[in-house]
């Protein structure tokens, strides 16, 4: 198998709208006041600022897509069909995962300690949505590389738990990444710790197939 890249230190761009999605809020639908709105953009910024997130990723033949099933080399397998969808005419697949650090989980929990559950909320909402941004600077960074392969990145990305792309399988890009070096534990119920944890596959396909599916 390739190396592990590692990325540090990141600090993605994100989508705020994405957000105030997470919170309930719907841009032109829901109702915000201008003391409310600054509130929530104030505890974003302090989120920011107590995430330290890093990245690591690697890349993975694949050897065969059958439908549910997928194997990658050394004969690893994933299961599910909307993956295979996604991986179709792929001939790599790329692994990552990106950590959000324990200090903004500690923030979190200090929050909820004292009893301001709402701005907790918020933190965590915005959390979940920027450590997933990190996913995107990934992705960027290896669709920039491959480029003068001839190679190209599929736009979507899947992580465990998303459709039929069962939770069990976070195991499987666990182990491909080693996460437990990066300080990531994953639990028995395959949850993660750090929480603000996310893992993801996509997949690495030949610009002169004409296109992968996205």
């Amino acid at each position: 198998m390739r190396d592990i890249k590692v990325m540090k230190a990141l600090k993605p761009h994100f989508n705020k709208n994405l957000i105030y999605t997470r919170l309930g809020y719907r841009r032109g639908f829901t109702k915000l006041d201008r003391s409310e709105e600054s509130r929530i953009d104030s505890i974003i910024d302090t989120t920011v600022k107590a995430l330290d997130i890093m990245a690591a990723y690697r890349i993975v033949d694949i050897l065969n897509v059958n439908s549910p099933l997928i194997t990658l080399e050394n004969g690893i397998q994933l299961k599910g069909e909307r993956l295979s969808k996604l991986l179709n005419g792929c001939h790599q697949a790329l692994i990552m995962f990106a950590t959000g650090g324990q200090k903004v989980m500690d923030l979190i929990k200090n929050l909820q300690i004292e009893n301001r559950l709402s701005d907790a909320v918020v933190v965590d909402a915005a959390a979940s949505e920027i450590t997933d941004s990190a996913l995107d600077v990934v992705m960027s960074h290896v669709a920039h590389n491959i480029r003068y392969l001839g190679h190209v990145l599929t736009k979507m990305r899947f992580s465990p738990g998303y459709g039929d792309f069962d939770i069990t399988q976070q195991a499987i890009l666990y182990g491909l990444l080693e996460a437990e070096k990066f300080g990531v534990l994953l639990n028995e119920a395959y949850m993660l710790t750090p929480e603000k944890s996310v893992f993801a596959i996509a997949g690495i396909g030949k610009m002169s197939t004409g296109g992968i599916d996205d």
